[in-house]
């Protein structure tokens, strides 16, 4: 019940009700209490009108169209929050297949690298194993040359090779010394090839000759200016065997360590330059071999 009913109720109630206790008053003095009794009754049913009145209700279809509403925002912001989340994961995934694709490329690069340097070696394998042949034959001639005395040798005897005809040189030489000049001239003056073949000629043409030990010795230098050092150390050995009394062993033997030293081969070119100054202590090569030493230790 709306406040107006009530107000139209409850208004003639007390009319009605003071209008008969006015007219009843005089007549029947007992039924005032009663009177009075009802109008509490009155008065608290009033009381309980006013306060037990319920809110107005909502239509069923409202509430309806209310949930449907509320359930429709709640499933869009679930679908928003999934959309997040999977573009968050594309993101991620994309950022992955970028990672993967650059670290394929480097190990695709180091595969390449790694190929080419074993390629180099398998192509070097040959010429390596050839050279260590080479020089472990050195290196016992070397540890002999260390075991024997400081003092200087006396000279070898050394048979002389029989000799071996000479081919016919194109050049009509004037005189021994001077195919050695010439041959000498040519490594000196950058052609370090052509001068070790006519030192070869002279060396077949005149076996027996002073200049021997200086042609083997400049022998030694072509294949040195040729980067050949190898051979260079072979030529040398040469002279320090054959001639080691000579005025050239100590420079044969101070050259030689030159050779090991750009061969990367520091330990016996160290064993050889300290060998010049205890086998030709009063030579120059012994000076220059001290010097060498302080260099590279």
């Amino acid at each position: 019940m709306n406040r107006v009913a009530r107000r139209a109720v409850v208004f003639p109630l007390i009319g009605a009700v003071a209008a008969f206790v006015a007219g009843c008053a005089v007549v029947d003095t007992g039924a005032f209490p009663r009177l009075q009794d009802e109008m509490v009754g009155l008065k608290k049913e009033i009381a309980v009108l006013k306060t037990a009145s319920p809110p107005a209700p909502v239509p069923a279809a409202e509430r309806a169209d209310a949930g449907e509403i509320q359930s429709l925002r709640k499933s869009f912001a679930d679908m928003n929050s999934d959309f997040d989340r999977v573009r968050t994961d594309q993101l991620v995934a994309i950022t992955r297949m970028d990672e993967a694709r650059v670290e394929t490329q480097r190990v695709a690069a180091r595969q390449e690298a790694q190929e080419r340097a074993l390629q180099e070696v398998r192509g070097n394998a040959d010429r390596v194993k050839e050279i260590e042949k080479r020089l472990a034959a050195l290196e016992e001639k070397i540890g002999k040359l260390a075991a024997a005395p400081a003092a200087t040798p006396a000279p070898a005897v050394v048979p002389a090779p029989a000799p071996v005809p000479a081919p016919e040189s194109p050049r009509k030489w004037k005189s021994p010394e001077e195919m050695y000049e010439v041959a000498v001239g040519q490594v000196k003056g950058g052609n370090p090839k052509a001068g070790r073949e006519t030192l070869s000629d002279f060396a077949a043409k005149y076996p027996d000759h002073k200049l021997i030990p200086n042609a083997l010795y400049w022998k030694g230098e072509a294949f040195y200016a040729e980067k050949d050092f190898e051979n260079a150390i072979l030529a040398f050995q040469d002279v320090v065997d054959k001639y080691p009394a000579g005025e050239k062993a100590p420079d044969a033997m101070y050259k030689q360590g030159l050779s090991f030293l750009s061969l990367k081969d520091s330990k016996n070119a160290r064993i050889l330059l300290d060998l010049v100054p205890k086998k030709y202590p009063k030579s120059k090569a012994a000076e220059m071999a001290k010097k060498k030493l302080k260099e590279i230790r």
